[in-house]
């Protein structure tokens, strides 16, 4: 229990200002902006309390004005209790919100440069679980990869699924994917038809989808054991907690995973698997 019984008053205030966002019903009267930070800030307040609070957001270049507000708001404001905020996003973030962050107490930002090439050939080297791949090879690695850490993982998960390389290390006639994209799209295209099938509905749902849902959109799929596979081949991954009840929840490994699935589908089969979800959802 974050609040003792003789707060009960301000455990219900919280509790209507909380579940909107937790998927709970709604106050009958509109709540305003600073009434739901407030709750928020004294909900993690509470739980800092406890223990150390740390709390991660990702991607947050896609997330709105309303939640970056609320971002600058508990970070100025926490500052007596234990939390740590840990905000990750990409340069595009400050393309559209060039002052976000700025003068917060306590508030630091760290760039994180593209690996230098003997970083990313040690993280190759590790993934790949061998010391030495022949130098032209390992070369052209790292000049594909730019630095980029997903590009050398979804990189050796390619090789691990097919023949990209040969026993010696040696890359095949068909060369190397030039994006992170096209790794992934080389991934699935390995997959068989119902695993790429449900990939691809699950990506309608969201990056956050659930079994229920899943199987309402691929309702002839072996849902469960195409899902196995998936997460086998770490591309999807399952929520401990879920969500929704009595729904296991799973997670794509990355937003990239998710586009590249949802950008293969036609038209046609998008529309229908939108409005079937909602559907579901309903």
């Amino acid at each position: 229990m974050l609040f003792r019984s003789e707060d009960e008053t301000q455990a219900e205030w919280i509790r209507q200002r909380l579940a909107p966002l937790a998927g709970g019903s709604t106050s009958e009267h509109k709540l305003e902006q600073g009434e739901l930070f407030s709750a928020w800030l004294r909900f993690f307040a509470a739980m800092a309390q406890q223990h150390v609070l740390v709390l991660v957001v990702e991607d947050i270049h896609w997330a709105d004005d309303a939640l970056l507000d609320f971002l600058e708001h508990l970070a100025e404001w926490a500052v007596d209790v234990p939390i740590l905020l840990v905000a990750a996003a990409r340069p595009e973030l400050l393309s559209n919100r060039s002052d976000w962050g700025g003068g917060i107490r306590n508030a630091a930002t760290i760039t994180l440069s593209p690996l230098a090439n003997t970083e990313a050939a040690q993280l190759l080297a590790a993934l790949l679980e061998r010391a030495v791949l022949p130098v032209e090879s390992q070369q052209t690695i790292l000049e594909q990869a730019g630095g980029n850490p997903l590009y050398v993982t979804e990189f050796v998960r390619l090789a691990e699924e097919s023949d990209l390389l040969d026993d010696a290390g040696r890359i095949g006639e068909l060369g190397l994917p030039d994006s992170v994209q096209a790794i992934i799209g080389a991934r699935l295209d390995l997959l068989g038809s119902e695993e790429k099938e449900l990939l691809q509905a699950a990506a309608v749902v969201g990056k956050v989808f659930w079994s229920g849902a899943v199987a309402a959109l691929r309702p002839t799929a072996h849902s469960r054991d195409a899902l196995r596979e998936l997460m086998r081949r770490e591309l999807i991954r399952p929520i401990r907690d879920p969500s929704m009840h009595g729904q296991e929840e799973y997670a794509f490994v990355h937003a990239l995973v998710r586009d590249v699935a949802y950008g293969r589908l036609a038209r046609d089969d998008r529309a229908h698997l939108h409005q079937t979800t909602a559907g579901w959802m309903e």
